[in-house]
C-alpha cells in the first residue's frame, strides 16, 4: 500500500495537483516522522448521513481523511489535531474518530476492522482543536485515524504529539534521533526537558568517507531506511559559538536499521557547562524597499541561556523613514525608529515582531540608493554582545522580484569593519506565484570557494525546515510546506531562510564574494536567484556621495543594444558585463566617457550583471535584460 501510495504522489504532483490522498482508509496517510508537519484535507467530497454505529459519535461524516499509526513503544499516547485554512490560517472545525488496535495492515480498512467494537476514541465537539487519547496502546500494533473537514474549505490538517517521550512509530524503517537538554546531566531525557535546538546532527554511511549534516530547530531528524545491512556512525555537534557553553559527547557506531516496519530513537543529551545570559536579535528583510510604498521588516529576538527578566530593544530606521506601527502594543514609537521593553524571556524562547514604516518619495530617494535599519536589544550580563546588535541594509529598487538572495550589509563591506570574527549574513526569499498551493520546496545553494563551508550556520525561517550540508551545497527541505498561490492568499505565499557564513580569511579591498539559490516547488524546474555580490572596499572611498556613481541602463530589457549614461558628476571608467553564473562576457576599461552604446546582438537572451566604476573608483552594478 506505501509503494502505491507513493506512485499516486508522484503523479498527482506532476500534474500539478495538490489534492488530498487520504480521503479513504485504503489511502491513508502514514506519519513517517512528520508529526506536527501539515497535510492537506478533504474538500469537495459528500457530507454522509445518518449515523453509523461504526463511526461512534460522528453523526455526520464530511470530507474524511484517514491517517495509520503504529505503535513502537508501549504507553499512553495523546495527541492534538489542529485543522487550518490554507488562505488566511484561520482555525477551523475538525471531528475524528479513531479504531485499533490491529495486530497487521492487512485487510486493516475491512468491517471487521472499522466497527463500533473497535472504537478507541472519538470526538465531534465544536472546538477547532481535539485531543486524541489512545490509552495502554502496545508496541507492535496498528491504529486508523480519521478526521473529517466540516467546513469545505482548503485547509491543512497538523497532527501533533503532546507527550512526545512516548514514542508513536512512523510508518517507515529508520533511524530517528533526538537531541535534549539534559538539566539533570543523567543521560536520560526526563519528562519536562526540552528538545535542543542549536545543534546539528551528523551521520555517515558505511564508513563512506562522506558525512552529512543536519540543522533541525525541532531537535529532531529521521532517516528513513530499511536496508538492514547499512551501518551508521550518529553524532550531534555543538556550533562553535555555543560550544563553551553546551556539551555533547554522545555518539553511536555500527548502527543498523531495524526491519522493515519499525525504527529505533537514539537520544542525544545536551548538558550546560556554566549557566550564562546570551540573546540574539536579527533584522529579517522580508520586502524591498519602494519609494512612496509601506516597508515591512520582520526583527526576532531569541534567548539561547538563561531566563533573562527584562531588557529592552532599540530600532533606528533609515533618515528619511518614518515608522507607522509595530505588531507590538509595548512599543514606543520614536521620530527615529522605536523602541520596546520586554520581561521574562524563557530559555529557547524566540519572540518576533513587524515594524512597518514608509518609505520617502523621489527625489528623497532615488532608485539604487542603499539605506540602513539598525535593532539593538540589551540586557544585563550577555556574554556575546557582538549578536545583540542586527542591521540590513537594502537598495532602492522601482520593481519587485520575489525571488532573491540578499547581504544585510549591502553590496559593499568596509574592510576596517570586518574581521576574521565576523558573518555574512543571507536572506534568501521566495514566493509561490503560480495557481496551485506548493506541497513541497527546496532551498539549494552551491557555495564557491570564498566561502568557510563549516561556519555555516541556519538562525531563522518562514516554515519548518531540515537544513543540510554536504561540502559546499547547501539545502532546505521544506516538506509539506502547503505554501498557497500568490493568487489564493498573497501574505501566505512568501516564505524565506536566514542564515550566517564566514568568509576564507585573506579578503582584500576589491574582492567580491558572489552568491546565489536556487528554489524548487514540488517538480518544478529551479528559480535561480539573482547572483549577490558583496565587494570588499575602503572605508574612505565607500564615504563619497552617493551621487557621484549614479548610471542607467536604457532601453532595458535591451534589443540588440544598451545605453550607459552617467547621471552624476563623474564620467564612466569600467565596464563589466556577467551573466547569472558569473561568466564575465563583456569588459570595457580606460574610458572617460559620459555615455555608451554597447552591442548586445550576441548576447543570449536573459539576466545579465552590469558592473560600472566611474573614474572616482566607485563601482555600482545594474542589472539588465536582454531579449
Amino acid at each position: 500500500m506505501k509503494k502505491l501510495l507513493l506512485a499516486l504522489l508522484f503523479l498527482l504532483t506532476q500534474f500539478g495537483y495538490s489534492q488530498n490522498t487520504g480521503s479513504s482508509c485504503e489511502n491513508a496517510y502514514s506519519l513517517c516522522g512528520a508529526f506536527g508537519f501539515p497535510f492537506s484535507s478533504t474538500v469537495g467530497g459528500p457530507t454522509i448521513t445518518p449515523q453509523d454505529p461504526a463511526f461512534g459519535c460522528l453523526f455526520t461524516r464530511v470530507n474524511p481523511t484517514y491517517f495509520y499509526l503504529p505503535v513502537n513503544q508501549s504507553g499512553d499516547l495523546q495527541f492534538s489535531l489542529e485543522l487550518r485554512t490554507i488562505s488566511n490560517n484561520m482555525t477551523v472545525d475538525t471531528d475524528f474518530i479513531c479504531w485499533g488496535p490491529f495486530e497487521n495492515t492487512a485487510a486493516i480498512c475491512g468491517p471487521e476492522n472499522i466497527n463500533e467494537n473497535n472504537i478507541v476514541d472519538c470526538g465531534y465537539n465544536v472546538e477547532a482543536v481535539e485531543t486524541l487519547n489512545i490509552p495502554n496502546a502496545t508496541a507492535g500494533t496498528f491504529y486508523v485515524l480519521m478526521t473529517t473537514n466540516f467546513s469545505n474549505r482548503p485547509a491543512n490538517m497538523r497532527v501533533t504529539e503532546l507527550n512526545p517521550n512516548e514514542q508513536a512509530a512512523q510508518a517507515c524503517s529508520g533511524i530517528n534521533m533526538r537531541a535534549f537538554l539534559d538539566n539533570n546531566a543523567n543521560g536520560v531525557m526526563d519528562a519536562g526537558e526540552e528538545n535542543f535546538p542549536y545543534g546539528n546532527f551528523v551521520y555517515q554511511v558505511n564508513n563512506a568517507g562522506v558525512s552529512r549534516s543536519i540543522s533541525s530547530f525541532n531537535g529532531r531528524y529521521f532517516i528513513p531506511d530499511d536496508t538492514v545491512a547499512n551501518s551508521y556512525t550518529l553524532n550531534y555537534t555543538i556550533p562553535s559559538r555555543y560550544s563553551n557553553n553546551y556539551t555533547s559527547t554522545t555518539s553511536y557506531q555500527n548502527i543498523n536499521p531495524q526491519p522493515r516496519g519499525s525504527m529505533e530513537t537514539f537520544y542525544f543529551p545536551v548538558t550546560v557547562e556554566e549557566p550564562f545570559t546570551d540573546v540574539r536579535i536579527n533584522i529579517i528583510p522580508t520586502q524591498a524597499p519602494q519609494p512612496g510604498f509601506t516597508l515591512r521588516q520582520k526583527i526576532i529576538y531569541t534567548n539561547i541561556g538563561l531566563t533573562v527578566q527584562h531588557g529592552s530593544i532599540n530600532f533606528t530606521a533609515h533618515p528619511g523613514f518614518t515608522v507607522t506601527e509595530t505588531t507590538s502594543s509595548d512599543a514606543v514609537i520614536t521620530p527615529s525608529g522605536f523602541n520596546l521593553d520586554f520581561t521574562d524571556l524563557a530559555p529557547f524562547e524566540t519572540r518576533t515582531l513587524f515594524v512597518n514604516m514608509t518609505v520617502p518619495v523621489i527625489p528623497d530617494v532615488s532608485l539604487g540608493d542603499l539605506v540602513s535599519f539598525t535593532a539593538e536589544i540589551t540586557i544585563d550580563g550577555d556574554i556575546t554582545p557582538e549578536d545583540n546588535t542586527s542591521t540590513a541594509t537594502q537598495t532602492i529598487i522601482g520593481s519587485y522580484d520575489p525571488n532573491d538572495i540578499t547581504e544585510s550589509r549591502g553590496p559593499e563591506i568596509m574592510i576596517d569593519d570586518f574581521d576574521d570574527s565576523d558573518y555574512l549574513y543571507y536572506t534568501i526569499r521566495f514566493q509561490n506565484t503560480g495557481t496551485a498551493p506548493a506541497r513541497n520546496a527546496r532551498i539549494e545553494s552551491l557555495l564557491n570557494n570564498f566561502f568557510d563551508y563549516g561556519s555555516v550556520e541556519m538562525l531563522h525561517s518562514s516554515h519548518n525546515f531540515v537544513f543540510e550540508r554536504q561540502n559546499n551545497l547547501l539545502k532546505w527541505h521544506f516538506n509539506q510546506i502547503q505554501l498557497p498561490a500568490e493568487q489564493d492568499d498573497e501574505p501566505a505565499s512568501h516564505g524565506y531562510v536566514y542564515f550566517r557564513i564566514k568568509p576564507m580569511p585573506g579578503y582584500e579591498v576589491g574582492d567580491i564574494i558572489p552568491n546565489r539559490a536556487s528554489i524548487y516547488f514540488d517538480f518544478n524546474p529551479a528559480i535561480v536567484t539573482n547572483t549577490f555580490r558583496s565587494e570588499f572596499v575602503d572605508n574612505v572611498a565607500s564615504n563619497k556621495p552617493f551621487e557621484a556613481i549614479g548610471f542607467s541602463l536604457y532601453p532595458n530589457p535591451a534589443k540588440g543594444s544598451v545605453n550607459i549614461l552617467s547621471q552624476g558628476n563623474t564620467a564612466i571608467a569600467t565596464v563589466k558585463i556577467s551573466d547569472l553564473t558569473g561568466k564575465t562576457i563583456y569588459t570595457l576599461k580606460n574610458t572617460t566617457t559620459g555615455v555608451l552604446t554597447i552591442n548586445t546582438a550576441g548576447f543570449a537572451s536573459g539576466t545579465y550583471f552590469v558592473e560600472i566604476a566611474g573614474i572616482n573608483g566607485i563601482k555600482t552594478v545594474k542589472k539588465l535584460l536582454v531579449e
